[in-house]
């Protein structure tokens, strides 16, 4: 898990912020009572992640813990881990004053770039979550939140592909207009974004799950992918707070989410020690469909899937093309308590 110290964007004196990409959006209702104290507590010099985690797991509520009187907040974040700077009565007043301006400044970016925050009492947010030992107490989405709801494919891969991987990305891409349905990858460079462009050439939405907060511009320069992927009805999503920066943790526990959103995940090129590889156990422990592919010119032993409760083959494309489609499309309609079941 992220703890307070992880790696962060510069934060100002009492809280983190940085630009995000803009969409053209309809006006947003205003962040619930509950959400904006999560949001106050967030942008908290010395509370992170791994405090409000563990607000999250004791069950109160972020409204009865902000609400708090000054002292008894101060030592209810200590006990959390926050690292709260000591501060008199007179300078806890302004802090909060100053605090409640920054929050009016961070929703009003929120409207602005179609950002939402969804908690897990939400009716948008996705219930395969769930399946998680850990799932996420929170999510920021940008875009649509109603896409994280219907049945999509997970497909990830290497940043760095040979032009084989990518020729596979590329067939991958070509496929998914049969299925029509929604993509999970990782916004990547490499196959994750070859994905995110093939499925916006499909008219399919994608989902771009980051390891990072979500106003952070990372990789570099994303920002016209991740506008192009809310505008074609995707979303962008994290469970990182806003300004978090990258850390190798953090893309773990994200991997976990890619393979927890989607029932049948396709990982198209990787290494057996790699961030895919994190994917693809996550996806065998949580009993998702597991579709490999390899080229005929591949040795068959190049490519391992971990047992798992669910359904699980590599197809040798082009060659098995059919087997290939009906396993994932039926991936799709299927039971998340996968049965065993042959394509050939």
């Amino acid at each position: 898990m992220s703890r307070d110290a992880s790696k962060r964007g510069t934060p100002t004196r009492l809280f983190r912020h940085s630009g995000v990409v803009e969409c053209e959006v309809d006006d947003q209702q205003d962040l619930t009572t509950e959400k904006r104290a999560f949001l106050s507590l967030a942008m908290m010099k010395g509370v992170g992640f791994h405090t409000l985690w563990q607000i999250a797991e004791s069950q109160r509520s972020f409204q009865s813990v902000f609400n708090s009187s000054g002292e008894d907040l101060v030592q209810l974040l200590k006990s959390r881990g926050a690292r709260l700077p000591n501060s008199s009565k007179a300078d806890w007043k302004e802090i909060m004053s100053s605090l409640a301006r920054s929050v009016d400044q961070l929703e009003a970016t929120f409207q602005a770039s179609q950002i939402q925050i969804v908690l897990r009492s939400d009716e948008s947010y996705p219930r395969t979550l769930l399946h998680l030992d850990d799932p996420p107490h929170w999510l920021f989405v940008q875009g649509n939140t109603e896409v994280l709801t219907a049945p999509s494919i997970a497909i990830v891969g290497t940043r760095d592909p040979s032009p084989e991987g990518l020729w596979l990305a590329e067939y991958v891409g070509l496929t998914l207009r049969h299925w029509g349905r929604p993509t999970v990858s990782g916004l990547a460079l490499g196959i994750d974004q070859a994905i995110h462009n093939a499925s916006l050439a499909a008219k399919v939405p994608t989902i771009a799950v980051l390891g990072t907060g979500i106003t952070v511009d990372y990789p570099k320069n994303i920002g016209p992918i991740r506008k192009k992927i809310v505008d074609a009805g995707g979303a962008v999503i994290t469970e990182y707070l806003p300004g978090e920066s990258y850390s190798a943790i953090n893309f773990v526990r994200r991997n976990r989410l890619q393979a927890a959103l989607a029932r049948a995940l396709i990982p198209v090129q990787w290494k057996e020690r790699s961030g895919t590889a994190h994917t693809v156990r996550f996806a065998a422990g949580l009993g998702r469909a597991i579709a490999g592919l390899r080229l005929p010119t591949w040795d068959p032993r190049s490519i391992n899937l971990p047992d798992g409760r669910g359904p699980r083959h590599v197809f040798t494309v082009p060659g098995q093309d059919e087997a290939f489609r009906a396993f994932v499309e039926k991936s799709l309609s299927d039971d998340l308590l996968y049965r065993q079941t042959s394509f050939l």
